[in-house]
C-alpha cells in the first residue's frame, strides 16, 4: 500500500476540521454580536408593549383608537418573537457597507491595473502599426475606455500618443493636430477620419460591458444548464439578492426569490404554489421557532431545504451550486 493513500483522507479531513473550526469561531463572534443588539432593543421593546397595554385598559372597547393601539400590539409582540432574526438582519445590514468598501478598492485596483494594462498594449501596437487610417482604427478602442482613461488621469496621454503616431504616419494630414479639448479632438478622428470602421454607439456598449466583465473577473454561479430553478430564501437581508449580483453572473434560468418571515403573512400559498425548486435559510439561527414552522411547510410540499449559517455570499454560492446539483443528478437518476 502506498503511503500517500494512508495520509492523503486523514489530511484531507484534518483541513476539513480547521475549515469548520474557523467557520464556527465566526459564527459565535457574530452570535455575541447579535446578543449584544438584543440587549439594547429588548428592554425598549418591553417598555413600549407595557406602555401600550395599560393604554388599552384604559380606552373604552368600541373606540376606534383601541384598535389601533391593539394592532400595533400585536405588531411589537411579533417583533419581540423574532427578536433574534431582527437584531441579525440589522447586523447583516451592517456589515455590508464594510464589504462593499472592500469590493469597492479591489475592483479600482483592478480597473488601474487595466488602464495600465491597455496603455502599455496601445504603445506597442500602435509603434507597429505603419498605415495612417490602421492607426486612427485604435481611436474607436480609445473612444470606448475613455472613462477609464478620465478616471485615472491618462486621457491627455493617451490621445496624445494616438494623434502623435498618427502624424508619424501621415505627415501632410493636418486633421490630427492635437488640439486644446483632447475629447474633440478623439471624437473628431472616430466620426471622421475613420468613419468608415468607426463603431456604433451599440458596439462600444457592448464593449464596454465585455471589458466590466473582464475587470470585475465575476464568476458565473455554476449550476445545472438543463431547467430552470427557483430558490426560495429565508433569513438575512433583501439587499442580500443585489449583493449576490456584485460579486456573481447569476444565470438567467435562476431566480432566488428572498422572503421577509417578520411581515405576518401566510406563507402558505408561496410555499404551495409548485413552482420552487429548493429553500434555503441563510441565518446564524436555522433553527428558530419560524423556521421550524416553514420548515415543516416545505416537508409537507416535498421541498428540499438547507440551511447555511453564514453572512458570506461566498459561502452562500457554494452552497447553493451544490444543492442544486444534487437535485439535478437525483432528478436524472430518478427518470433513469
Amino acid at each position: 500500500m502506498l503511503i500517500k493513500s494512508i495520509f492523503d483522507p486523514i489530511d484531507r479531513l484534518i483541513l476539513q476540521a480547521k475549515g469548520y473550526i474557523q467557520e464556527q469561531d465566526v459564527r459565535k463572534k457574530y452570535i455575541r454580536q447579535i446578543e449584544d443588539k438584543i440587549k439594547d432593543i429588548q428592554p425598549e421593546l418591553e417598555k413600549r408593549k407595557e406602555e401600550l397595554i395599560g393604554l388599552i385598559e384604559k380606552i373604552d372597547p368600541e373606540d376606534n383608537l383601541k384598535a389601533e393601539l391593539e394592532l400595533n400590539l400585536n405588531k411589537l409582540l411579533n417583533y419581540l418573537e423574532h427578536i433574534e432574526l431582527i437584531a441579525e438582519k440589522e447586523l447583516a445590514l451592517s456589515l455590508m457597507p464594510q464589504e462593499n468598501q472592500e469590493s469597492v478598492l479591489a475592483r479600482e485596483k483592478m480597473r488601474e491595473n487595466y488602464v495600465n494594462h491597455q496603455l502599455a498594449r496601445l504603445h506597442e501596437q500602435l509603434k507597429v502599426t505603419g498605415s495612417f487610417f490602421e492607426v486612427a482604427d485604435f481611436a474607436n478602442e480609445i473612444w470606448a475606455d475613455y472613462d477609464l482613461f478620465e478616471e485615472f488621469n491618462k486621457e491627455d496621454m493617451v490621445v496624445q500618443l494616438l494623434v502623435d503616431r498618427m502624424n508619424e504616419t501621415n505627415t501632410k494630414n493636418t486633421e490630427t493636430r492635437i488640439g486644446k479639448d483632447l475629447k474633440k479632438t478623439l471624437e473628431h478622428i472616430r466620426l471622421n477620419l475613420v468613419k468608415s470602421t468607426s463603431w456604433s454607439d451599440q458596439e462600444i456598449d457592448s464593449y464596454q460591458k465585455e471589458r466590466n466583465l473582464k475587470i470585475n473577473q465575476l464568476k458565473t454561479i455554476n449550476i445545472p444548464n438543463d431547467r430552470h430553478f427557483h430558490i426560495l430564501m429565508f433569513g438575512g437581508v433583501p439587499e442580500i439578492i443585489e449583493e449576490l449580483s456584485r460579486y456573481f453572473i447569476i444565470p438567467s434560468q435562476l431566480k432566488i426569490e428572498w422572503i421577509d418571515v417578520e411581515s405576518g403573512e401566510n406563507l402558505e400559498p408561496l410555499i404551495k404554489n409548485g413552482k420552487n425548486d429548493m429553500a434555503i435559510f441563510f441565518s446564524m439561527f436555522p433553527n428558530h421557532k419560524k423556521f421550524i414552522e416553514i420548515k415543516d411547510k416545505l416537508t409537507q410540499e416535498s421541498i428540499p431545504y438547507f440551511n447555511v449559517i453564514s453572512f458570506s455570499t461566498q459561502k452562500l454560492v457554494q452552497s447553493i451550486e451544490e444543492e442544486l446539483l444534487k437535485i439535478s443528478f437525483q432528478e436524472h437518476f430518478a427518470y433513469k
